[in-house]
């Protein structure tokens, strides 16, 4: 009892400590006299010329190496003409203050506000960032938006521009763009200094731009670069004491802002010894946050793609640093990738989708990650993932250059070994017939909530995903928003959601709040690939019952069945009725033709349901969300029954999809 109380007491006087500490370190880097005084202590022996030259002859990449601008020059005009139009587009519209930001296309009259929220002419107070609620309940808006403007990642589209023509204007609103944002976001002031992972992608966003403006006298000269380098250490300063140890992506993406800064201003001695404090950081969540098979703990498609461009960067920048199971990793996290892309190119929406990305020019692909495919062929010499990418991308030749372009030409485009791969560690089974544009293609997602609090999870254990000669037939739903409605936010993360068996409406697992989830369910798994594929999955998510879900197929995928049972269980609450639905998500392009529980879709396949116990079948409308923002109408195929289970016995429903012939 006295022991338990004298813990109770140190964690008490730990948290107090640590409040008054951190609380009075963030004071002395939002007052800008005291701000100052750090700077000078830190860098008032250089000269303003000596920490520029320092950036700009440290040759990080091929695209911030002079004598390799003529050759990336070369290499971008004959693979990526139709990117460097779009890049150019881009760059003149926000010259026009016209902006993109998920769905919304947004054009400032006058001067930029960069606390705009975009939804409803509402803006985010300038007041201390860590007092700011991102969810007024006065304002149905999503902070993600604020904060996707202000990663800046818009900016290297003007650094592009200026790169490839040399025209000035670029490097004018640039300029203008940078010293606008320092004047009116005070350090720990407003929506912008609120996370620490939109700090630090601004700050990479930043020094990728930079790097651009190598030979503008506008951009390399003391005064300007005086004011951005000190804008950027206070960003990277206050990640230093205040980046999130145990926070998954957040944690990987914040320690890499740290690291890029390090890494590119070693040559400062002030600076120096950070560069192997935070690489070592950096690569120990490598380990902690990547399973065996390769695929990232958080059970999210996108979020393992952002963790693993974070990964990629770090490798391009210090491959022999890597100790071999950390470079195995990564390219099993590439594996993954290569597996689960769909005969269209695209890639299953499982857990939360936000279109998060930190690679170069990508912020304007829609659920395409070819261009990272094609970084890992070369990093990692891999004919298998150049057969996917097929060519060089931007991100490639600015990083590599003349090597990645050697590199290139060397590898053959050879089709990967395996049609069906299962992820163990994920519990992700992948089968295709081929490896054609028209192939049939299955996803089974059979794992577990994510780590942690699942944040980035959604109710998913058993769904399916499918495509039938290259077209999508059966889609999961997308995330659609974060924060603007606690409504939307669940509605697109629950089991309805999902190609899914649900008990009266319920979820596999309590939602806690908008990024956690309890009482997770546990499962079991068993594989049988032989000549017939059998996939069974049981998980205990509703109580009172198992339910279990057996796939069965071939490695040709020419017919597809579900068996679902409901198995329930002693406790379970006898003279109750139960709702039970079984959810099928339809493609919006799918034609569909109902009638007599059958469905035919396409003129090419038929559904057929049969079951042990009455039930009925219905299509209706639901949604569907490609990307971040965006929501349109789908049909989804509801087979309802509902049920006592005084009798104890299980329930038995047979889905069958298979050709008209």
């Amino acid at each position: 009892m006295i022991s338990k109380l004298f813990r109770k007491v140190y964690r008490l006087i730990q948290k107090f400590v640590f409040f008054k500490y951190y609380n009075k370190k963030r004071e002395i880097i939002r007052n800008s006299y005291l701000f100052d005084r750090i700077f000078k202590k830190v860098f008032g022996s250089l000269r303003n010329a000596e920490i520029r030259e320092s950036f700009f002859n440290n040759q990080l990449f091929a695209y911030s190496n002079k004598n390799e601008k003529e050759k990336i020059i070369e290499y971008l005009n004959y693979y990526c003409i139709e990117e460097i139009k779009n890049y150019l587009n881009f760059a003149n519209k926000i010259i026009n203050k016209e902006f993109n930001i998920f769905e919304k296309t947004y054009k400032f009259k006058e001067e930029v506000d960069w606390h705009y929220s975009f939804f409803n002419n509402f803006s985010w107070p300038l007041q201390k960032s860590e007092k700011i609620d991102i969810r007024p309940k006065s304002q149905e808006v999503d902070v993600k938006y604020v904060w996707e403007f202000n990663r800046h990642q818009f900016l290297m589209y003007l650094g592009f521009a200026y790169y490839y023509t040399e025209d000035e204007k670029y490097t004018k609103e640039f300029k203008d763009l940078i010293l606008d944002w320092i004047k009116k976001n005070p350090t720990l002031y407003g929506i912008n200094w609120y996370s620490g992972l939109e700090i630090s992608i601004r700050l990479i966003s930043w020094i990728f731009t930079l790097y651009f403006f190598r030979n503008s006298k506008e951009i390399n000269n003391d005064i300007f670069f005086k004011e951005a380098f000190k804008s950027m250490f206070q960003h990277v300063y206050y990640l230093k004491y205040f980046y999130a140890p145990r926070s998954l992506n957040h944690t990987i993406g914040e320690l890499f802002g740290l690291y890029l800064f390090s890494k590119t201003f070693i040559n400062l001695k002030p600076i120096k010894k950070w560069e192997r404090r935070y690489s070592k950081k950096f690569k120990r969540q490598i380990i902690l946050q990547t399973r065996p098979d390769g695929t990232n703990i958080e059970q999210s498609v996108n979020y393992h793609r952002f963790v693993l461009e974070f990964f990629s960067l770090f490798y391009i920048l210090n491959p022999k640093s890597l100790k071999r199971k950390e470079r195995d990793l990564i390219e099993k996290m590439f594996d993954y990738l290569l597996y689960i892309i769909k005969p269209n190119g695209t890639f299953p929406l499982i857990g939360d989708f936000d279109d998060g990305k930190v690679l170069l020019l990508t912020t304007n692909k829609e659920n395409s990650f070819i261009d990272l495919i094609n970084l890992g062929s070369i990093m990692f010499l891999r004919e298998d993932l150049n057969f996917l990418s097929k060519r060089l991308f931007p991100s490639s030749i600015l990083l590599f250059g003349s090597k990645g372009y050697e590199i290139y030409n060397n590898l053959d485009k050879i089709e990967p070994n395996n049609i069906l791969k299962y992820f163990k560690n994920s519990g992700y089974i992948v089968i295709r017939n081929n490896w054609s544009k028209d192939s049939n293609y299955l996803f089974v997602d059979f794992g577990e909530f994510g780590a942690q609090f699942s944040g980035h999870s959604h109710s998913s254990i058993t769904n399916f995903i499918y495509s039938y000669k290259g077209k999508n037939i059966i889609n999961d739903s997308g995330t659609y928003s974060y924060n603007k409605s606690w409504t939307e936010r669940n509605l697109f993360r629950s089991s309805k959601a999902h190609n899914v068996l649900v008990i009266n409406n319920k979820n596999q697992a309590k939602i806690k709040s908008w990024f956690s989830w309890e009482d997770k369910p546990k499962l079991k798994r068993i594989i049988n690939i032989n000549d017939v594929v059998e996939l069974t999955c049981r998980h205990n998510g509703y109580k009172g019952f198992f339910v279990e879900r057996k796939i069965i197929t071939n490695k040709f995928l020419s017919q597809l069945i579900l068996k679902d049972k409901i198995i329930p269980l002693n406790n379970l609450d006898k003279d109750r009725s139960y709702n039970i639905n079984i959810y099928l998500h339809f493609d919006k392009n799918v034609e569909l033709q109902y009638e007599n529980n059958k469905i035919k879709i396409n003129d090419e396949l038929t559904i057929k349901i049969f079951s042990n116990n009455s039930f009925k079948t219905n299509l209706e409308k639901f949604y569907y969300s490609p990307n971040y923002g965006f929501k349109e109408e789908c049909w989804i195929l509801n087979i309802h029954l509902i049920k006592k289970f005084n009798n104890n016995k299980l329930i038995e429903l047979i889905t069958e999809i298979s050709p008209l012939d």
